[in-house]
């Protein structure tokens, strides 16, 4: 179950990741070093993906540690891309000139509640671990749903 969430969102990210570069006319030196911690976040994911996998089954402190563990992970990549596209959207800093004001929108609305409802979504693994990963198997459903609506977005005429 881990790893299936963990494949998905991160095929999510990737997706979101390329809307996103879609959007930018340009970069500078801070976003791609604010990329370059973005991604460092994402490439960490399978270690507490593994934790998670190895103590699941057992239940227990191992269990939630590991489920704490992963979801503050996912809640530091929700920060990351929340502040790398809020940096490159901001004043429409690095925004190509004819970027779809609908797209913009539309990624920037699914990016407000992430970090919250990610740390949420982690901090109920502390009543219970299968709860909280069957909330971060929702949110990866939820973000595969609200990109398919800024991304169809792009294609209106």
């Amino acid at each position: 179950m881990a790893y299936a969430i963990s494949f998905f969102t991160i095929g999510i990210i990737w997706v979101n990741h390329h809307v996103v570069m879609d959007q930018l006319g340009r970069v500078d030196r801070t976003f791609l070093f604010m990329n370059v911690l973005f991604l460092m976040v994402v490439a960490f994911i399978p270690f507490p993906t593994g934790l998670v996998a190895h103590y699941i089954r057992d239940g227990g402190d191992d269990a939630r540690d590991a489920v704490l563990a992963y979801g503050f992970t996912f809640t530091l990549m929700a920060i990351g891309y929340g502040i790398l596209w809020w940096y490159a959207a901001g004043g429409k800093r690095l925004l190509k000139e004819d970027a779809d004001p609908r797209t913009v929108a539309g990624i920037t609305r699914s990016f407000r509640p992430g970090s919250i409802v990610y740390l949420g979504a982690t901090l109920l693994a502390l009543a219970s671990p299968v709860a909280s990963l069957c909330v971060f198997a929702a949110l990866a459903l939820a973000y595969v749903l609200e990109s398919g609506i800024f991304v169809r977005g792009e294609h209106r005429e």
